[in-house]
């Protein structure tokens, strides 16, 4: 039996759960759509690109992460003033098969059609009378990059045309992998990506596709399920439903066939390729035999001397000449000169009527006693030795590091948040409006703060409000601006609204919709 339920055969869990139909079907569901942050995200903008903008939304995500889905969805949230022509690139063989189907679903009479010699013509000319209805031409195409090079061409001539008030089509694809051809459509292509779902997103998802089919109950799948799911899907919306479809059926839940491998065969071929592998080494090692001898053969013994320089100082330090005495190392020299200086000190603590000792600075320099002997005619040839020895004073102590006292770091203030302006209105009188009344949307944020600094950035005052709705079980909070009676005299306002206000990107917005959003949150 297939992994997925059939129209003929239903899984056995339905029953089971009391769901109304197969919850991981294979098909998309319209009305089954999970709006996770990254996903509403990204629909929102594509709202936005298409109402507000003349740019065409390049969807681009991997397979199973749900293109189609949110295409659909933005089929389904089709205004007055859009006319959407939707077609798949596996229908679309050739370049008519593109330029028909636009005919088609844009409204061109058959008789034209079939009379027409010239049908990208006619359909150039269908394009520039819908948007002197004010009415936006919508191209929703999946699958782009299986196109031919020959229909892709045809289809950015068609989003080239343009008259004064603008370009004539606008378009949404989707497409598994970036086009160079795509990249830079009249300057008009906006690249957006669509994320897998995060593993605190799977339990949600899941808990969202049952609850969508009728399940009231608590959640089939435990904390262990719901990680391996993660794992083994990489939270791709696909490889979920196919997961979830085979644990409530009780199969073993794997999504990749494991690769066997016959070793009986391979061990043939490991042994030989060992061999090869010596074979190839020994080869190598007689080519480069003289190399290799070169390298680890050691150098001439004069290239490997290093020689240490000896400088007069050192010849200075290495010996003492004292009278007649040989020639010594510098070691029995300081040994000497210790001797003679515990013998003099231990003879001055005797005569304390001698010469007193001096201090200069940190030294204390001894005086001399007189020799008695008379120095003998080699001992005037050499010159006499100056017999004071320098005694130095210990260091002082170093002076205590003195460290700041705790005090005198200052602790920053708390930060208090603003509160909203008095004249920005609430609820109550976004709810007095009339229905049939348009608005522009300037932003929306989980936290309302944000709401109050965008209010002081721009220094919006007049028909400023601020309601709150319900998103995801949180509390959304959104900043409307303006107030007017139809669609064509809100856009005249805006084009005259004053820098940077009229940089910032808006959602232009009927009132009963924003009624029913807030009404929404109070049931």
């Amino acid at each position: 039996m297939s992994e997925f339920a059939s129209s003929l055969v239903e899984p056995n869990y339905i029953a089971r759960l009391a769901l109304q139909s197969a919850p991981f079907n294979k098909a998309v569901e319209p009305t089954i759509f999970f709006k996770s942050e990254q996903i509403e995200q990204r629909f929102n903008l594509l709202l936005h690109l298409i109402r507000a903008t003349d740019k065409v939304g390049l969807l681009v995500a991997g397979q199973g992460l749900g293109k189609s889905v949110l295409v659909t969805q933005l089929e389904r949230n089709k205004t007055d003033d859009l006319r959407i022509c939707r077609i798949n690139s596996q229908d679309a063989v050739t370049p008519m098969d593109i330029v028909m189907q636009c005919l088609t679903a844009f409204g061109v009479d058959d008789n034209d059609v079939q009379f027409s010699n010239d049908h990208l013509v006619l359909l150039k000319e269908r394009l520039g009378g819908l948007r002197q209805l004010n009415i936006k031409p919508l191209l929703l195409m999946d699958d782009v990059d299986l196109l031919s090079e020959e229909s892709l061409t045809v289809l950015i001539d068609c989003l080239s045309w343009q008259t004064d008030n603008g370009f004539l089509l606008q378009a949404v694809f989707t497409c598994k992998q970036e086009l160079p051809a795509l990249a830079n459509i009249s300057g008009r292509s906006q690249q957006i990506d669509l994320p897998a779902l995060s593993e605190q997103e799977v339990s949600l998802y899941l808990d969202y596709r049952l609850q969508a089919v009728g399940y009231h109950g608590d959640l089939v799948f435990g904390p262990k399920d719901l990680k391996q799911c993660y794992r083994q899907s990489a939270g791709i919306p696909a490889l979920i439903n196919q997961w979830a479809h085979q644990h409530l059926l009780g199969m073993k839940t794997s999504l990749s066939s494991p690769i066997k491998i016959n070793t009986a065969r391979l061990m043939p071929l490991l042994r030989w390729s060992g061999l090869g592998l010596l074979v190839i080494l020994l080869i190598l090692l007689l080519v480069f035999q003289d190399s290799i001898n070169s390298l680890l053969s050691p150098k001439d013994v004069d290239d490997l001397t290093i020689e240490k320089p000896f400088s007069n100082e050192d010849e200075a330090l290495a010996k003492v000449v004292i009278g007649e005495d040989k020639i010594t190392s510098s070691a029995q020299a300081e040994r000497d000169e210790l001797k003679s200086l515990v013998s003099e000190l231990t003879a001055d603590v005797a005569k304390p009527n001698e010469q007193p000792i001096t201090s200069v600075d940190n030294e204390i320099i001894l005086p001399t006693p007189t020799p008695t002997p008379t120095p003998s005619t080699q001992d005037q040839a050499i010159a006499p030795v100056e017999n004071k020895t320098i005694i130095s004073k210990p260091l002082s102590d170093p002076e205590p590091v003195i460290l700041p006292e705790p005090n005198s770091v200052k602790t920053p203030k708390p930060v208090l948040n603003k509160a909203l302006p008095a004249t920005v209105h609430q609820k109550n009188w976004i709810l007095k409006q009339s229905s049939s009344d348009y608005t522009f949307q300037l932003m929306g944020s989980w936290e309302k703060q944000e709401v109050v600094e965008f209010i002081d950035k721009y220094a919006l005052v007049g028909d400023v409000a601020e309601f709150e709705s319900m998103r995801n079980g949180r509390v959304w909070y959104a900043l409307i601006y303006g107030v007017y009676d139809n669609k064509q005299a809100a856009l005249d306002a805006s084009s005259a609204w004053p820098a940077p206000i009229n940089t910032l990107p808006s959602w232009l917005r009927r009132f009963d919709s924003v009624q029913q959003q807030i009404n929404k949150k109070s049931n």
